[in-house]
């Protein structure tokens, strides 16, 4: 019996869920550090996810797959990320956090220069470390993004 997947929604983003796990094993090997997902507990009954830590929790990391030019609310999801990591990294002692990104131009924004929020992640000790994916992924997520609704 042939049962069909049931079709996904154009702005699932499925693509860049995918590619976050290959953000995080590219910058394993880079570190020479095991990163996994984790879940940490907040303490008030929550959770924070991480897209990837060591297994002591000394380096956490956010993986962020969009391709080009951020628009609309995508540089607020980045600023969310960095306000996540220091929080919880300061609840758990961490000694790195990391913002892990895979384009350029995404790279870019977060490291200009007069930018309030560059100041904010330097001051904040937030790390943005870029890594490349294969063409293959990085047009996968451009593709995914092109039809994905804003």
């Amino acid at each position: 019996m042939n049962e069909e997947l049931p079709a996904l929604h154009p702005s699932d983003s499925h693509t860049q869920r995918d590619a976050e796990v290959l953000i995080i094993a590219a910058l394993s090997e880079r570190l020479d550090v095991a990163l996994t997902k984790t879940s940490i507990p907040t303490g008030n009954g929550g959770r924070v996810e991480l897209d990837g830590a060591t297994e002591d929790l000394s380096i956490l990391v956010e993986a962020y797959a969009h391709q080009g030019a951020l628009r609309g609310s995508q540089p607020k999801k980045l600023a969310t990320d960095a306000l996540k990591l220091t929080w919880i990294g300061r609840q758990l002692g961490a000694k790195r956090l990391i913002l892990a990104v895979a384009d350029e131009e995404v790279e870019s924004y977060l490291q200009r220069p007069t930018a309030w929020l560059t100041q904010a992640l330097r001051d904040l000790g937030v790390e943005v470390i870029r890594v490349d994916l294969d063409r293959a992924t990085a047009r996968a997520i451009r593709m995914a993004q092109s039809v994905q609704f804003r």
